[in-house]
C-alpha cells in the first residue's frame, strides 16, 4: 500500500511538471509582440484635399514572426497639434500582426492650404425697423474640412433685434467651431433704420459684389473692385474714365462721365463720385469696416454701404 502511495506521488509529480514545461512552451510561442511602424519622414506636408492611399503610402509596418505587414496600416485619427501653428496637425497610424498585437506611429502633419471657417453674408446687414431680424437668415460658413458649417453658426447680443428693434447701430458677434477645434468669432454691426417714404424712394446705394470678405495679411487691397453698381433711381453702372466737361441745354458747363459725354443713354455713376473710408491696415490681422457712400445728383440724398474686412 505504502508502495503503492509512492509510486502516484511520483506519477503527480511528473505531471504537474509535465504540465508546468507545456504551459511555459505555449507561453513561449504566443505572439506578443506588435509590429514597428516606420515613415519615410516625420512631417508630412500635403494639401488639405489629399487622399488616404498618399497619407498611408510611406508606412511600413514590420514584425518579427510574421514579417512585412504594412497592409494592415491604418489611420487611426487626425487632430490639431496642440500650440502648433494654424496649420499643423498629427496624424497616427495603426498596424496589426497575424496574431492581432497592434503597433503605432504619430507624426506631424502640415496642411499647406488650410484655413480656418470663414463665414459669408448674403446682404448688407442694413434693415428697416421694426421688424424682427434673425442673423441666421444672412450668415453662412464654410470650412475646408467640413464644407457647409453654418448649422452649427451661433450668435451673441442678437437677442434685441428679434423684437422688432429701434434704428440704431447693433453689435454682435457669430461663431462657429469646425471638427477639428477651430473657434472662430466675427463681430457684426447690424444697422437698423429709421423707415419712410423718402428712405424707401430717393435714398441711393451702393451695391457690392460682397458685403465681407478675406484678406491676406500683407497683400495690396483695391475696394473698388467690389463695387457691382449704384442704385439710384434705377440701376446705375460704374465709369472708371474720367470726368468730361460738357455744354448742358442751358449753355452751361457741367461735367460727366465718359460714358454720356459720348452718347450713352444708359446711367452712369463715375467712381469718383463715390468715396470709401476705410481703416483697414493690409498689415494687422483684424475685422475692419469699410463704408462706401454715394450722393444723389438730382435728389441730394446720401447712401452708405459698410463691408467687412477680415484681413488674416
Amino acid at each position: 500500500m505504502k508502495k503503492a502511495r509512492i509510486i502516484l506521488g511520483i506519477l503527480c509529480a511528473l505531471s504537474i511538471a509535465g504540465g508546468a514545461y507545456y504551459v511555459q512552451k505555449s507561453r513561449e510561442n504566443v505572439d506578443l509582440e506588435g509590429p514597428r511602424l516606420e515613415a519615410s519622414t516625420e512631417k508630412l506636408e500635403v494639401g488639405i484635399e489629399t487622399g488616404e492611399e498618399e497619407l498611408l503610402k510611406d508606412v511600413v509596418a514590420r514584425d518579427d514572426r510574421d514579417g512585412d505587414v504594412s497592409d494592415s496600416v491604418m489611420i487611426s485619427k487626425i487632430e490639431k497639434k496642440q500650440d502648433g501653428e494654424e496649420n499643423e496637425f498629427e496624424i497616427s497610424y495603426v498596424g496589426f500582426d497575424h496574431s492581432s498585437n497592434s503597433g503605432t506611429l504619430t507624426r506631424d502633419l502640415i496642411y499647406t492650404d488650410y484655413r480656418k471657417p470663414h463665414f459669408a453674408l448674403s446682404e448688407e446687414l442694413r434693415f428697416p425697423e421694426n421688424q424682427a431680424v434673425s442673423l441666421l437668415d444672412y450668415v453662412t460658413a464654410s470650412d475646408c474640412i467640413d464644407g457647409d458649417v453654418s448649422p452649427f453658426i451661433t450668435v451673441e447680443g442678437a437677442e434685441a433685434l428679434l423684437n422688432e428693434p429701434a434704428s440704431g447701430i447693433y453689435d454682435c458677434t457669430v461663431t462657429v467651431t469646425n471638427s477639428v477645434g477651430d473657434s472662430v468669432d466675427l463681430p457684426l454691426q447690424v444697422e437698423i433704420y429709421e423707415d419712410s417714404y423718402e428712405e424707401r424712394t430717393f435714398r441711393p446705394y451702393v451695391v457690392l459684389t460682397d458685403y465681407l470678405i478675406y484678406h491676406k495679411k500683407g497683400e495690396e487691397l483695391d475696394l473698388t473692385r467690389l463695387i457691382s453698381h449704384v442704385e439710384d433711381q434705377g440701376y446705375c453702372q460704374i465709369d472708371y474714365g474720367a470726368m468730361v466737361p460738357v455744354k448742358n441745354s442751358k449753355g452751361e458747363t457741367e461735367e460727366v462721365t465718359e460714358q454720356v459725354a459720348n452718347g450713352s443713354k444708359e446711367n452712369w455713376v463715375n467712381i469718383s463720385q463715390i468715396s470709401v473710408d476705410s481703416n483697414v491696415d493690409i498689415n494687422k490681422a483684424g475685422v475692419y469696416t469699410v463704408v462706401y457712400s454715394y450722393t444723389s445728383q438730382e435728389k441730394g440724398y446720401q447712401g452708405n454701404t459698410r463691408l467687412t474686412v477680415v484681413v488674416e
